[in-house]
């Protein structure tokens, strides 16, 4: 018979994804990875009976995790054409094995318009907003002195195998104010007010968990840029935070989830929602490892459930992967 395990889909480069899966398996949890620097001499094959072969190994996933898996990360042989082929290939195989898998972490991300719309129509307060090609023209539309001017997607793009180029948030004064550096003319921007607060909080969710870490900085790009300036430290979240995330957690589906929430005048003002958010740079910085044994218990859980292993976990289990839980 096949195995039944958890299938990842990343890249070589992943901490999170290295760790997660080491201690998965140190609990009994099986996992395959594949990774997308790694693509051009995989031997993949699914069957007509569900059951996916990886370079010989036969399994069937019973959950479907998709982080950092970017084709562009793959270097194929043959011509231009064959090659965006092949990258297209895999990205659509990623997703339809997520589909069909009994559970799936982040292979369905709304995007940033469709979050805030679902925050906002939950009563959940995010910035005045606007998508343009133009942001010193839509300016006029969204009248405010100050802008957080940032990408429609993740932060960075891949333009050959290993080498990113970062396109990172940016506070402009309106005086100031044209696209982002580096992007052509006419790229789809989303241009945002700039609101005043008394805190900021990156917020985990993992399963039915919460964690979260105040963050301190000068500006939007500092976690990158200079990160030895940020402040960070775990906390326990503003009651409204933590009930604004867990409602647009559900509104979205998300089984795991990084939110970027500020705080404004005891109200939360939530930001955005990445699905594949990292979080080991906010875990050292706190010195915990709550995400982690979070995550690690969220995919034991979905894993444990596709099996229909209803065992209690042992005791030994629960002390190796942390008993407490946060939020």
């Amino acid at each position: 018979m096949a195995e039944r395990c958890v299938l990842l889909l990343t890249r070589r480069g992943d901490r999170e994804a290295t760790e997660v899966s080491g201690l998965l398996r140190r609990i009994g949890v099986p996992v395959r990875r594949l990774d997308a620097d790694d693509l051009a001499d995989v031997r993949a094959v699914q069957g007509p009976d569900g059951v996916l072969a990886l370079d010989g190994h036969r399994f069937a996933p019973t959950v479907t995790w998709l982080r950092h898996f970017s084709p562009r990360a793959a270097l194929p042989a043959g011509p231009a054409g064959g090659r965006m082929v092949f990258r297209d290939a895999w990205t659509a195989l990623a997703r339809q094995l997520a589909a069909a898998s009994p559970a799936a972490i982040g292979a369905h991300d709304p995007g940033q318009l469709a979050q805030r719309d679902r925050a906002r129509a939950l009563g959940v307060r995010v910035p005045r907003g606007l998508v343009t090609t133009d942001p010193a023209e839509a300016a006029g539309l969204l009248p405010a002195e100050r802008y957080v001017l940032k990408v429609l997607d993740r932060h960075y793009v891949e333009p050959q195998p290993g080498r990113l180029d970062w396109h990172l948030p940016r506070i402009v004064d309106r005086v100031r104010l044209a696209g982002l550096p580096g992007l052509p003319r006419g790229t789809p921007v989303m241009l945002q007010e700039y609101v005043e607060h008394d805190a900021e909080y990156r917020v985990y969710l993992a399963g039915d968990e919460l964690h979260a870490f105040e963050v301190a900085k000068e500006h939007p790009e500092d976690i990158w840029t200079r990160p030895d300036e940020v402040m960070v430290r775990q906390v326990r979240p503003p009651a409204a935070v933590a009930s604004a995330a867990r409602a647009v957690a559900r509104e979205t589906g998300a089984v795991y989830g990084a939110f970027d929430f500020l705080l404004a005048r005891d109200e939360p003002v939530f930001l955005e929602m990445n699905a594949h958010g990292d979080w080991q740079w906010f875990e050292r910085r706190a010195g915990v490892d709550v995400v982690t044994r979070a995550v690690v218990r969220t995919v034991r859980d979905l894993h444990r459930t596709a099996v229909g292993d209803a065992r209690p976990a042992a005791v030994s289990l629960l002390a190796f992967l942390g008993a407490g839980r946060g939020g």
